[in-house]
């Protein structure tokens, strides 16, 4: 799930986001999960990934009490591979008032020749406000993407419904890495749902070292379709 990058940005998942990570699980959520979307480019802990094509993303999650397994995939392009499949194995308590999620995860990416695999280790917190929703989450690699050195990383975030169906969020956040560019990067933007499954968002990213990363650091704005189901 996009949001992290969020996936989730994954939004929050994207996230959202980068890998996009589970959302908590209550007593009403079901044992599986499924989202599709589309996105302008995909996402990764502010850096752009899929090279400005269209990008496919695609999750599957199942929970089980506090456990939970989640699947996601995406077209994007590291390197010259074709797809990165993500494989998050994770428990999800509510502890101090907070929705925890820590997880162990595999990034793989396959069809390209390069060695860019790695795992990744994460925590995050959540609570909700009123129409309020803090999220913080910090992360790390042994072996980012197969360089075969460490990488931590940290994001928080703040999202505010502004009514039943839209929604408004900023991130920011950091990569600090050995033998790479470290940075900063923030995102600003709105979510609106088109129908209870389906929304649609569109967030500005941006690092403050766009220099050192080239295209993927440059600024610019992401549109994204997610169906939930």
């Amino acid at each position: 799930m996009r949001r992290e990058c969020g996936l989730i940005g994954v939004g929050l998942t994207s996230l959202l986001a980068g890998p996009t990570f589970a959302q908590t699980a209550t007593p009403t959520t079901p044992d599986w999960a499924f989202t599709l979307g589309v996105t302008s480019d995909y996402v990764r802990n502010g850096t752009t990934r899929g090279q400005d094509d269209i990008e496919g993303v695609a999750s599957a999650q199942w929970n089980h009490g506090l456990i939970y397994v989640n699947v996601t995939a995406n077209t994007a392009a590291v390197a010259d591979s074709d797809y990165e499949v993500d494989v998050s194995v994770g428990l999800q308590p509510t502890w101090a008032g907070w929705a925890w999620q820590v997880a162990l995860s595999r990034i793989s990416y396959f069809g390209g020749s390069g060695d860019v695999d790695n795992w990744q280790a994460s925590a995050q917190a959540t609570r909700t406000f009123g129409p309020a929703t803090v999220v913080a989450l910090v992360g790390g690699s042994p072996d980012y993407e197969g360089v075969g050195e460490e990488a931590v990383w940290g994001q928080t975030s703040l999202a505010w419904a502004m009514t039943p169906k839209l929604s408004a969020d900023a991130v920011i956040g950091f990569q600090d890495q050995v033998g790479s560019p470290d940075y900063g990067w923030w995102q600003a933007g709105i979510t609106y749902a088109l129908t209870s499954a389906v929304s649609a968002d569109l967030h500005w990213y941006d690092t403050d070292n766009a220099a050192q990363l080239g295209e993927s650091g440059d600024g610019q704005a992401v549109l994204a379709l997610t169906w939930s189901f």
